[in-house]
């Protein structure tokens, strides 16, 4: 089981991701934008997450700042950046985030499969629970 950090400012977005991470016997955390994000992983240092899922837009502060703030003070925690929406110009995004130390992407909508396939990519096969 690993401790997870989703950032999504999409309500329905984070209920899915968490739902489908937490049938495969993994611990949760939620936040709605990048302040959030970044006062939750500062509070969880003992153990830290062993993930984060970022969507990159949000108000506030979005997933790039998150991700370069992060970068600064946790350098080791791997995050998987989500996008969508924007089509034909999405990838880019998620090129960007991965320019800012996301190990991976995936563009919205994702499958229960697709997702779960990249948590287990991230943690070395861990994610089945």
């Amino acid at each position: 089981m690993a401790a997870i950090l989703v950032l999504d400012d999409d309500e329905d977005v984070r209920d899915f991701i968490s739902m489908t991470l937490t049938r495969a016997g993994h611990e949760v955390a939620l936040a709605e934008n990048g302040d959030e994000g970044m006062a939750a992983v500062r509070r969880r240092t003992d153990p830290p997450f062993d993930l984060i899922i970022s969507d990159v837009f949000m108000p506030g502060t979005d997933g790039i700042e998150f991700l370069s703030g992060l970068r600064r003070e946790f350098p080791d925690v791997p995050v998987i950046a989500v996008t969508g929406g924007f089509t034909g110009v999405a990838q880019p995004y998620a090129d960007s985030m991965e320019a800012f130390g996301a190990v991976q992407s995936l563009l919205k909508p994702f499958s229960p499969t697709d997702l779960l396939s990249a948590v287990d990519t991230v943690l070395g096969g861990a994610s089945g629970g």
